[in-house]
């Protein structure tokens, strides 16, 4: 008989010959898997990817009603209003931040200067590049710009702030739409899941629950932003608002003085970081080809410690570096005041404070800024000169 027999297959004569072929065939199936699974890994975590910045990016776009100062861009509107009202007129914007906003009286400059003064302050929280682009877009030629920068702004901070995001993300469409890409994409990647989540709430809300961010929502609206300013009525109690704005762009109910800690003061720039000079040098220079004049101002500062030499001396240091960059019309010394004088911040002059700043930065204007006219002699009567009229007799002689 003929035994027939079944040829045994090739992986199976290959056992017999190696008994340890089984062994060396097995990392094949577990190599085939690991690549499976980090194929599936990589794909999800691109796809996360995708979603949660594609997210963030669509977010950014249209914008989402998250909780932020809602205020500072109804101000911003309104001063651009205002400034937009006197077009065509050779006219003086001040911009800076809230020490600028609360120490400045542009309704009175504006009536002893015969010329707009516009208060543009706007919040020391902002980014330097924001202030100076949104005077700098305000401003038309032959106008004059000064810039009476918080110390801070002298100094180099790349990355936004958190408060910086979450107003960007809330009313700043223009902030958005100007930054390049790059910037964009920073920004994308700066956000963390926790503000994701507050975007993605407050665009339900709008969606659904409207009444819950309706007064978010209605400070985007320019037009009736800038209605509701006209019909506004005159404030009865300070409030962080822009309809306790005057028309000439000032906060108004600043009466006392609400320092908690007046023994606290802010540290005059001695230095400015290079990346600022550049930015400052390039504003200074985008704006005279738009025929616009940019000069600079101090900030006032609290009566504490240092004496007037030195204070004098660290000017003097600090004027010498700043001459590449632009001219300042005043000295520290002369911006010296006794914390009676300030409101509620070590930044912020009430309306008495306010009222001798004004006096100083007016003749400041006048010698250093409209060719040198003299202080008329009923400006000087009853409104004492120089810093010492700043201080308690205490202090005079020191600050």
């Amino acid at each position: 008989m003929k035994i027939i027999t079944q040829e045994a297959p090739e992986e199976e004569q290959n056992r017999d010959l190696n008994p340890d072929s089984s062994l060396s065939s097995q990392p094949v199936s577990y190599s085939r898997g690991a690549s499976q699974f980090l194929k599936g890994f990589f794909i999800t975590a691109a796809a996360a990817f995708l979603i949660y910045y594609g997210a963030i990016l669509l977010m950014m776009t249209i914008g989402a009603p998250i909780a932020a100062e809602y205020w500072v861009g109804e101000a911003i509107a309104i001063k651009k209003e205002i400034v937009k009202a006197h077009s065509g007129e050779r006219k003086i914007l001040l911009a800076g931040g809230s020490s600028t906003l609360f120490g400045v009286d542009a309704q009175e400059a504006s009536k002893r200067l015969n010329l707009p003064v516009i208060n543009f302050g706007l919040h020391a929280a902002l980014r330097l590049d924001e202030i100076l682009w949104q005077v700098g877009t305000a401003a038309e030629p032959n106008d004059i710009v000064i810039l009476l920068l918080e110390p801070k702004f002298f100094k180099t901070r790349s990355e936004l702030t958190f408060w910086q995001l979450r107003n960007l993300i809330g009313w700043d469409r223009d902030g958005w739409k100007e930054m390049s890409w790059v910037e964009k994409g920073e920004l994308v990647h700066s956000i963390p899941p926790s503000l994701l989540f507050q975007m993605l709430g407050a665009e339900y809300d709008r969606e659904f629950s409207p009444l819950a961010v309706a007064n978010r929502l209605e400070t985007t609206d320019h037009a009736q932003v800038l209605t509701k300013f006209k019909n506004r009525e005159q404030p009865k109690s300070f409030a962080y608002s822009a309809y306790n704005l005057d028309n000439f762009g000032d906060m108004l109910m600043t009466e006392g003085c609400q320092l908690e800690k007046s023994g606290t003061t802010t540290r005059p720039p001695d230095h400015v970081e290079p990346q600022t000079a550049r930015l400052l040098q390039r504003f200074v220079s985008d704006m005279k080809s738009k025929r616009v004049e940019v000069f600079f101002a101090n900030a006032p500062y609290i009566a504490w410690g240092a004496s007037q030499a030195s204070l004098r001396e660290a000017d003097d240091r600090f004027l010498r570096e700043f001459s590449s960059i632009g001219r300042m019309i005043d000295r520290r010394e002369d911006l010296v005041f006794d914390a009676k004088y300030f409101f509620n911040t070590v930044l912020h002059l009430n309306s008495e404070g306010r009222s001798l700043r004004t006096d100083r930065l007016i003749s400041a204007i006048r010698q250093n800024v409209l060719g040198g006219a003299a202080v008329s002699k009923d400006e000087i009567n009853g409104h004492p000169s120089g810093f010492e009229a700043s201080l308690s007799p205490a202090r005079r002689g020191q600050f």
